[in-house]
């Protein structure tokens, strides 16, 4: 049976005692939407869904029953909601669920490197394309790629503060039959840095020492020019790291001592080249060629 009230004021009056509320006025409303329905009623007030439940989550094939849920952002425009649980008896995570096509999915299933705590909310989160970044506050910033699964991840894994080559490259100077010198009167150093599997880059390696090594003490008593001071070497040989199992290519650099400027030799993809990780690759360098330069903002 239906109950028709009609409340001509359309007014929410939470001022007074139920029992001398105005006829057409109302103190409270819950799951409820107001509306034009099909049959031209304006402004009708119908009844709307409260919460229910979707689906549940299981670890090693058993539901949590302990899950708490600290932070949640909607992607509206792909019908996707992201949520982050904390189970204080088992485990965290951080799950989706398509509402368009009804899956759930695991994309982080961690014990002991999300480190989710029921009483630190999680409120600063954002999704740019691809990444989902979050922060509580407790842990240090981070970040997922929502299209990739984690299963027991490392902090590397999931830290928005990728890490740089943690050594110097090293630099080996040699010479080869070649008319003209472009290493004589510069003094070259040398660094590197890393490119991560979701295009983020890191900071540069430290600079190598300076590859150069003058000749014997000589002067051209002409001009009093100190010709000795010259490099006697045209060729560096520079060896890097290529990093981890999350690098998938290394930019190698160069900076003059006398500019700010920083130069890129090369890019380097490591599939392409069939390099394995964290091992020791080299390129040779004789300054003949004009490099590309790192933006000024990188």
């Amino acid at each position: 049976m239906n109950i028709n009230k009609n409340f001509v004021g359309a007014k929410m009056n939470k001022s007074l005692d139920e029992r001398v509320v105005p006829k057409g006025e109302y103190i409270d409303a819950l799951n409820i939407r107001v509306s034009s329905d099909e049959d031209g009623e304006a402004f009708s007030i119908e009844n709307a869904k409260g919460n229910e439940r979707i689906t549940t989550l299981e670890y090693n094939g058993t539901v949590i029953d302990d899950a708490v849920c600290i932070g949640a952002y909607e992607d509206g425009a792909n019908e996707t909601i992201y949520w982050f649980v904390t189970s204080p008896s088992t485990v965290d995570m951080i799950v989706s669920y398509n509402e368009g096509n009804n899956v759930l999915r695991y994309h982080v299933i961690s014990t002991d490197v999300l480190n989710f705590n029921e009483l630190a909310h999680i409120n600063g989160i954002n999704l740019i394309d691809n990444l989902l970044f979050w922060t509580d506050n407790i842990n240090p910033p981070r970040r997922i790629n929502v299209d990739s699964s984690y299963i027991e991840p490392t902090e590397d894994d999931i830290s928005v503060i990728v890490k740089p080559p943690t050594e110097a490259p090293v630099v080996e100077l040699f010479s080869v039959p070649t008319e003209e010198n472009y290493m004589e009167d510069k003094f070259i150093s040398f660094s590197y840095r890393y490119k991560y599997k979701d295009g983020e880059y890191s900071s540069l390696s430290e600079f190598s020492s300076i590859a150069f090594a003058p000749g014997d003490f000589d002067i051209d008593y002409s001009n009093y020019e100190m010709i000795g001071m010259l490099n006697i070497y045209n060729m560096a040989k520079v060896s890097f790291n290529t990093g981890s199992q999350n690098v998938v290519g290394i930019d190698v650099c160069y900076k003059l001592s006398d500019s700010t400027i920083i130069n890129v030799i090369e890019k380097f993809d490591k599939e392409e080249q069939g390099w394995n990780d964290n091992e020791i690759e080299h390129l040779e360098f004789d300054n003949k060629k004009i490099y590309t330069t790192l933006l000024e903002a990188e």
